[in-house]
């Protein structure tokens, strides 16, 4: 009976201890607006390149479908000093290259994606220790995406261009990290998340193929792998 009663009672201390540190923490920190700055090594991703049109001659092989990069964004955020922030960001420009081709021809396809986002992000702080919390985020906006490329053969040279296209998508990001606090208003963050920047296409081949038609079209659905590093300072 007491073995019984004795884990039930040891849960619910466990929780309320936790709670209380979340409480004193909430209460120790101040509510009120900041700034962001931060350096984000990104992986980009263009998945289904094989929806891209094209003759149908041979199978579609994908060369490179992603890219390494580091960019950065700035945000203006509020935090309400109860485990609760929200922020509107913006990333910087980007532009990366993939590359796909046939089994059949020789000639392969560069599609070159130019990538920019605004996001509104909320974020749920929860207390670990004395300036040190661990966080959950999402986030919903748009990324503004412009698609061009070309398509050369490798051996001489030889190719054209495909028009240029551009595409507003809806974008979302899930994220997790952890901060630290040195000092009072300053905050250091690192985090993971995933970006899912929707689908892009460019217009059609501005170049006569072999069958003199414009029928082939670059398409691809961008996503980032993303680790950054940041630092908020709240006025």
């Amino acid at each position: 009976m007491i073995k019984t009663l004795a884990l039930p009672g040891a849960l619910a201390l466990l929780f309320s201890g936790a709670a209380f540190a979340q409480a004193a923490a909430d209460a120790s920190k101040e509510e009120g607006y900041y700034s962001a700055a931060r350096i984000v090594g990104a992986k980009h991703k263009a998945d289904d390149m094989a929806s891209t049109a094209r003759p149908r001659i041979g199978s579609f092989v994908s060369i490179d479908d992603s890219a390494n990069l580091i960019t950065g964004s700035f945000a203006l955020g509020y935090d309400f000093a109860n485990g609760w922030r929200v922020e509107g960001e913006y990333t910087l420009p980007r532009t990366d290259s993939f590359v796909s081709g046939s089994t059949r021809w020789p000639s392969n396809n560069y599609h070159d994606i130019k990538s920019r986002r605004v996001m509104a992000n909320v974020y749920r702080d929860f207390a670990v220790a004395k300036n040190v919390s661990v966080y959950a985020m999402g986030g919903l906006g748009l990324a503004m995406l412009k698609s061009e490329g070309a398509q050369i053969n490798p051996a001489n040279g030889f190719g054209g261009p495909f028009n240029a296209a551009s595409q507003t998508n809806l974008a979302w990001s899930l994220g997790v990290g952890v901060s630290y606090s040195p000092i009072k208003k300053l905050t250091l963050d690192l985090g993971y998340r995933y970006v899912d920047m929707g689908k892009t296409e460019s217009g059609w081949n501005a170049f006569t193929n072999a069958v003199g038609m414009q029928d082939e079209m670059l398409r691809a659905k961008l996503v980032s792998h993303e680790i950054y590093l940041g630092a908020r300072y709240k006025f």
